[in-house]
C-alpha cells in the first residue's frame, strides 16, 4: 500500500521561483491527508544525495524529489547507495522545473499538487537504472556531442530556457570533430570510427524533449543505445529536429542497439554526462551496466 509518511527532498532553486509554490502545494495537500513529513532543501550540488541516502538510512517509508531532473539524478543516487545491492526505498517525485523527463516516464503528474496527491495514491513498482563508473543514471547517459554542448550550456549565464541551448550549440559546432570510439555491446564491438554522440538510454526521452531512444522503455531490462556516425555541421543541424520527433530511427549513419553492458573508449577525451549532469569532460574509458529492478518507484 503507499506510503503515508514522506522525506521530501527540495532544490530552492528549481524552476525559478516555481520551487516556493511547489513546497506550498506539498504541505497543503499532504497537510490535508493527514500524512507525516519532512522537507530538506538541498544547498549545493550533492546535498540531495546526502540527504536521500540519510532519509533511507534513518528509516523513512519513502523520499521525495521536488525539482528538476537534476535532483531526481541525485536522490536516485542516494536512495540507491543507501540500498546496497538490494532494491530502493520507494522515491516520488514532485516535479519543478522545465525538462521533467523522468518524472513523465514514471506517470507522475507535472504539477506539483496533482503530484503530492499522486504521491498519496500510488503503489510502490520497480524499475531499471543503470550505472557508469560510480554514478547510477535513472534516464540515460550522453557521450560526445549532447554532453558536450551540456558543459558549453553551463557558461551560458545571460539566456534563459531553450535559448541558451542554442547559444551553446553554435559555440560547440564551431569547433566539434567527432571523436573516434570504440564501442563494445555485450561482449560484441559495434563500431570503431569516429562518432557524433554514443547515447545509452534507460528512458526514450532526454533534455526535456528529445526522443534520441523512443522505444527504451524504463522497466524493460534493457538499456537502447543510439550511436550517430560522424556528422557535419550540416548533418547535425538536420539530425537535431529529427531527434526531438524521434524520426531520426532509420536513417543513414544512425544505429540503434540493445544491450545490458556497454564499453566505451577512445585516445580523445570524451565530454560524459548521465541524466544532465556532467560525469567528466575527458573520459578515455567508460564502462556502462543495467541494473535491473533496482530502483522503487511511485508511480
Amino acid at each position: 500500500m503507499p506510503p503515508a509518511r514522506f522525506f521530501v527532498v527540495l532544490n530552492p532553486t528549481a524552476g525559478r521561483g516555481a520551487a516556493a509554490r511547489a513546497q506550498r502545494a506539498i504541505r497543503s495537500v499532504l497537510d490535508g491527508a493527514g500524512a507525516s513529513y519532512e522537507i530538506a532543501l538541498t544547498r549545493g550540488p550533492g546535498d540531495a544525495v546526502e540527504l536521500a541516502r540519510g532519509a533511507a538510512e534513518a528509516g523513512w517509508p519513502a523520499v521525495v524529489a521536488a525539482g528538476g531532473d537534476g535532483t531526481v539524478h541525485e536522490v536516485a543516487n542516494g536512495l540507491l547507495r543507501a540500498a546496497g545491492e538490494g532494491p530502493t526505498v520507494p522515491m516520488g517525485i514532485v516535479p519543478v522545473g522545465s525538462g521533467n523527463d523522468f518524472a513523465k516516464l514514471v506517470g507522475t503528474p507535472i504539477t506539483p499538487e496533482a503530484a503530492a496527491r499522486h504521491l498519496l495514491a500510488s503503489e510502490p513498482r520497480q524499475v531499471d537504472v543503470g550505472r557508469v563508473g560510480d554514478r547510477f543514471f535513472t534516464n540515460g547517459v550522453g557521450i560526445g556531442l549532447d554532453a558536450r554542448v551540456g558543459i558549453e550550456a553551463g557558461k551560458v549565464r545571460w539566456a534563459r530556457g531553450i535559448t541558451i541551448y542554442l547559444v551553446a550549440l553554435a559555440r560547440v559546432l564551431r569547433a566539434f570533430r567527432p571523436p573516434r570510439m570504440r564501442v563494445v555491446m555485450d561482449g560484441r564491438e559495434v563500431a570503431d570510427r569516429p562518432l557524433t554522440l554514443v547515447t545509452v538510454a534507460n528512458g526514450g526521452c532526454h533534455g526535456g524533449g528529445f526522443w534520441i531512444c523512443p522505444a527504451a522503455r524504463i522497466d524493460d531490462g534493457e538499456l537502447d543505445v543510439c550511436v550517430a556516425d560522424a556528422l557535419t555541421t550540416a548533418g547535425i543541424l538536420g539530425f537535431l529536429p529529427r531527434v526531438m520527433r524521434g524520426t531520426h530511427v532509420g536513417r543513414p549513419g544512425v544505429h540503434m542497439h540493445r544491450a545490458r553492458s556497454i564499453r566505451v573508449s577512445s585516445a580523445d577525451p570524451l565530454p560524459v554526462h548521465a541524466d544532465g549532469e556532467i560525469v567528466s569532460e575527458a573520459a578515455h574509458e567508460l564502462e556502462i551496466e543495467l541494473l535491473p529492478g533496482r530502483l522503487t518507484v511511485l508511480g
